[in-house]
């Protein structure tokens, strides 16, 4: 790996930490809400009629399975989140966002959209997209790997 390289994902690294403590911080306080339950919970918004596959979901959050079922203990007793049963004969369980979860993510986005907003204000707009395409072969499971 070159030291460009290397300073790069260092500095990912970095802007991801600085981010998740203001998220984390920013969450609690105005939600009761660290930012990796926001992050599960996104996901299941995102997912068809709220729900999603608990392997995809584990893959998604580049968790293990066990962190996920912890995450979801604690979701399920807050009422934010449970786990059911797959829809139309899908073996698999599924993680579901529950009314409650619902409510407290409409606030909850609007609250990240803005700390993101204000995190990514000095980079050129332009330059977004660009930034987030290489970001995502970062992520990528698939991506090939130096």
């Amino acid at each position: 790996m070159s030291v460009d390289a290397l300073g790069f994902c260092l500095g990912i690294g970095r802007a991801h930490a600085t981010l998740t403590l203001k998220l984390d911080e920013d969450l609690g306080a105005f939600h009761g809400l660290n930012y990796e339950d926001f992050a599960l919970l996104y996901l299941l918004l995102q997912g068809d009629d709220g729900c999603m596959p608990m392997p995809d979901l584990a893959r998604a959050l580049g968790l293990p399975m066990s962190a996920l079922i912890r995450k979801m203990l604690l979701l399920e007793k807050t009422g934010l989140a449970e786990r059911v049963a797959g829809p139309n004969g899908d073996s698999r369980r599924h993680a579901a966002i529950r009314r409650g979860g619902r409510l407290l993510m409409q606030a909850a986005v609007t609250t990240v959209e803005a700390i993101c907003a204000d995190a990514v204000k000095s980079l050129a707009p332009q330059r977004l997209p660009d930034i987030h395409a290489a970001l995502r072969v970062l992520y990528q499971d698939d991506a090939p790997h130096a």
